[in-house]
């Protein structure tokens, strides 16, 4: 969620501006910054109301039928910088830069509310504004580039059957990895040959691959200090397929070959 706010709000800001704060890391590190210290700036209670609230306001509607407003969502992060700015700890002055920038991005809130659906869009549009939050919007193409990147060659991807991924989405996130991939120099050419979907029953990958999702399921919960005996078991397996690249934003797979003792602690 916090590479969200960096992405939908800062990303916009500053590429008006002139400034790409995407391919040289930094959009990344603020959403780091505002994720490992927001909690510490805020209060538990704080960062998650912060959060809480930029999920309303990103989603189409809330379980009760509303949206959050700009105004609601800006009068969040106005409060949750001025406390984070008070606080004398070092940790605080990291969130709270990144809150500070964020107080600056109204207008281009402005403009996602404009465009944001109050419904789902008509089927035949690719309607992606209305999934925004979904991490599979920002799976998909991040996993068809690097794949690009680390194997070269034309990619055959078989995606799982979703509702979400209906054929004019997965043509438009077909041509957003593409074109990411071209803009940065991460890729000379388009190695994507085709990007089709299918059911685990007709399909042994798809079985594969829930079977290693599952499997890093457990590790995660087992590095974030929760009881997981199998992770216990599994995570010398599962750590060097962690690709670091990925959509993880500060933990590699040496990170999750052992457990995380400061959350184990606070748990």
């Amino acid at each position: 969620m916090a590479a969200k706010l960096v992405s939908l709000l800062l990303e916009e800001r500053f590429n008006a501006l002139g400034y790409d704060i995407d391919s040289n890391g930094v959009g990344r590190q603020l959403a780091l910054d505002l994720a490992t210290e927001g909690p510490r700036a805020l209060g538990r209670d704080g960062f998650d109301r912060l959060i809480a609230t930029a999920v309303g306001f990103f989603s189409k509607k809330n379980r009760t039928g509303d949206q959050v407003t700009v105004d609601d969502f800006y009068a969040v992060i106005r409060e949750s910088y001025v406390y984070a700015r008070r606080r004398k700890a070092p940790q605080a002055k990291k969130a709270a830069e990144v809150l500070d920038m964020l107080r600056k991005t109204r207008p281009e809130a402005e403009e996602f509310a404009r465009e944001r659906p109050a419904e789902a869009t008509p089927t035949g549009e690719h309607g992606l504004l209305d999934d925004a939050m979904d991490p599979l919007v920002t799976a998909v193409p991040t996993v068809i580039l690097h794949a690009s990147i680390r194997y070269g060659g034309k990619l055959q991807v078989l995606a799982d059957d979703q509702r979400l991924l209906t054929d004019g989405k997965l043509e438009v996130l077909e041509r957003g990895a593409t074109a990411v991939g071209l803009v940065h120099g991460l890729i000379k050419e388009n190695h994507l040959q085709d990007l089709v979907r299918g059911r685990s029953v007709d399909h042994p990958s798809l079985q594969l691959a829930d079977l290693i999702a599952g499997a890093g399921r457990v590790v995660a919960r087992w590095h974030d200090g929760e009881d997981e005996p199998a992770g216990d078991e599994l995570h010398l397996v599962v750590a060097p397929l962690v690709d670091p690249g990925g959509l993880l934003m500060d933990e590699g797979p040496e990170d999750f070959a052992r457990v995380d003792s400061a959350r184990a602690k606070r748990r």
